[in-house]
């Protein structure tokens, strides 16, 4: 019996029994879209941090601190559980301004966030304060003036009580209204309202927007508002990046100095250049997407059961079809490759409509997300989970409709004919 006359009965069966072939198609559908969706959004997600990071410049350099001994994930897990290093200091910031001793650093800025109550007429919320530099615009790149001024070096060593707004401030706390000049209280002291920023491409630090951030001079906000005398990073941005290993060994040195440290191994601090923390991105997002993709997969493999459960229960009730086609010739080979097209037939549609459904899916969420101020995030679909996602797809028909297409050619005509 010829391939083609084998599909076209495959088609015809799957025909006569149309319910229950979409709910097997249903399964793989799923299973293919939620992989063409996850690694495409993932993808986009990649995009967005990628494009965030590059629009700082290639020349900068970040200090964040660090558990000695510990990489960066461990540091990580630590402060999340609490674990505080307090050896970044304001006076690190100063040295590091020093155009003598370091004469290749352009711009600098230190950071300190925390959150207190902000109140402006009547209304009382809590707010992100992030405490910076004068500097913090030449460093942040993408941080635009859209009204006023940033502070200015004087005003941070005066403590001076000015407060910059992030975008998303404006329109809570002012909506439309004049604010320059105006007076808000920050932890129940008044600070005047010097400028705004533009919206920062919607970008998200942690889960936490950015622009939702009340900008305070470093030195007011350490020993007025948050209370404390140290830093959690330090932002900088070198003339050029052949200056980067220079500076990260003449960086370090002063840090160990200010820090009593003795042993480079034993060093409370990172210093990472631009290329480092792109390479951080990358790895982060394959092991995401490594994740995500296998939890999806998962889905992939309960449609690929699904589909040995209803060939299994097919043969079950074709018994008495199968036993009059093998009484009028049929061999178990045409019966077994039946079975085995049908099933291959199932996940191929399943995953051809998944992978549209997919795509679909993938773009419409990406366009609502660009929608909601996230403009850097690309349209992005990825291929590769595409052609992965319909090639596994095909692997399932093939292997989960082995057993009952088996067990279908392996039938006795004799006692499937008399089956009722």
């Amino acid at each position: 019996m010829g391939l083609l006359i084998i599909i076209k009965q495959s088609f015809i069966a799957l025909r006569a029994n149309k319910l229950r072939s979409i709910f097997s198609i249903l399964g793989i559908v799923i299973g293919v879209a939620a992989v063409v969706i996850i690694l495409s959004l993932g993808q986009g997600l990649k995009g967005l941090v990628t494009s965030e990071v590059e629009a700082f410049g290639p020349n900068l350099l970040d200090i964040a601190i660090k558990i000695p001994e510990a990489d960066q994930m461990s540091t990580v897990m630590s402060m999340v559980q609490g674990v505080k290093i307090t050896t970044l200091k304001h006076k690190d910031v100063k040295v590091l301004k020093n155009k003598e001793r370091f004469p290749y650093i352009e711009a600098v800025s230190g950071q300190a966030i925390g959150q207190e109550w902000v109140a402006y007429g009547g209304e009382e919320k809590q707010v992100l304060i992030y405490g910076g530099s004068a500097d913090y615009p030449q460093v942040m790149k993408i941080a635009k003036i859209d009204q006023g001024r940033f502070f200015n070096q004087s005003e941070d060593d005066a403590l001076a009580k000015v407060v910059v707004l992030g975008s998303g401030l404006v329109e809570k706390f002012f909506d439309g209204k004049d604010f320059l000049g105006e007076k808000i209280k920050v932890k129940g002291q008044n600070f005047k309202i010097i400028g705004s920023l533009e919206p920062q491409g919607g970008a998200i630090m942690g889960g936490v927007d950015i622009n939702d951030f009340l900008y305070i001079p470093l030195q007011t906000a350490l020993k007025q508002v948050l209370g404390i005398d140290y830093m959690s990073e330090i932002v900088l941005v070198i003339k050029d990046q052949s200056y980067s290993t220079q500076a990260i060994e003449e960086i370090s040195s002063m840090l160990r100095k200010h820090h009593n440290i003795k042993d480079p191994a034993k060093d409370d601090f990172q210093i990472m250049t631009m290329k480092e923390i792109l390479d951080q991105v990358n790895e982060i997002s394959i092991i995401l997407n490594l994740l995500l993709g296998f939890l999806a997969a998962i889905s992939l493999l309960v449609g690929g059961i699904g589909i040995m459960n209803i060939m299994l229960v097919s043969v079950s009730e074709r018994t008495k079809e199968i036993g009059l086609r093998k009484s009028l010739g049929a061999t178990k080979k045409a019966i077994l490759w039946q079975f085995l097209v049908e099933s291959f037939i199932i996940t191929c549609l399943g995953g051809f409509i998944g992978i549209i459904i997919g795509i679909l899916i993938s773009l419409t969420t990406s366009f609502v997300v660009q929608q909601q101020g996230l403009s850097n995030w690309p349209l992005s679909i990825s291929w590769l989970a595409i052609i992965i996602a319909f090639l596994v797809s095909m692997a399932i028909g093939l292997i989960f409709g082995i057993y009952p297409a088996k067990k279908a050619s392996r039938l006795s005509p004799i006692e499937a004919m008399r089956k009722e």
